[in-house]
């Protein structure tokens, strides 16, 4: 019962902390129920961050451009999104620092794509992903890996550049997979993953 006590205390605190962060970030943030945000994790983008439901950030994930984040996703820690064009190395006569970059108003568009992370995916520890880069459902990027490419649903990608390494499911074990989470409901608890539960959706 003292246990329950303090873990409950503890999820008082750590949900205060996201809704500190969530209300300073509420010009281009917005998230879904259930979201985790680890310490030290840094939010920006110039325009948006969607963010769905059951969403997991780690320790130190920084999110550093647009980003569409899907349902169920888990982000180890030190994960990055970030710009693949947050600077306008092309221009003659203009150094680097100086340059056309993707938090201006005027950037052009390719400054400005989106990460798209479709639902159920896991980052690993220390990966990075580049904007206009989509990411499909169920896929895994294993630690220390650079996402340069669009990764297809339930592929398990690693190196640098990111190439396939694997399969997360076969084509029964997936659509077995889809079938199950289309009739559950998941509930997310800031106790801890011990706490987590779903519920079987009413047919």
């Amino acid at each position: 019962m003292k246990l329950l006590f303090w873990l409950r205390l503890i999820a008082v605190f750590k949900r205060l902390r996201v809704v500190c962060i969530l209300f300073r970030k509420k010009g281009f943030l917005v998230v879904g129920k259930g979201l985790h945000i680890g310490k030290n994790v840094r939010l920006w983008a110039p325009d948006f961050i969607n963010i769905g439901n059951n969403v997991y950030l780690g320790k130190d994930t920084h999110i550093e451009c647009n980003a569409h984040i899907g349902n169920n996703c888990l982000f180890a820690n030190q994960v990055a999104l970030i710009g693949k064009h947050d600077h306008d190395y092309k221009t003659i006569g203009v150094p680097i620092r100086f340059s056309m970059w993707s938090g201006s108003a005027q950037s052009p568009e390719q400054q400005r794509m989106a990460a798209v992370i479709e639902d159920d995916v896991w980052l690993g520890f220390r990966c990075i992903v580049m904007s206009g880069v989509t990411i499909g459902k169920g896929a895994i990027v294993a630690a220390g890996s650079v996402v340069t490419r669009d990764v297809p649903s339930y592929v398990i990608v690693g190196g640098n550049p990111a190439k396939k390494i694997g399969q997360r499911f076969s084509q029964e074990e997936m659509t077995q997979h889809e079938n199950l989470l289309a009739g559950r409901k998941f509930i997310y608890s800031s106790l801890g993953q011990d706490y987590c539960i779903y519920h079987e959706n009413d047919l």
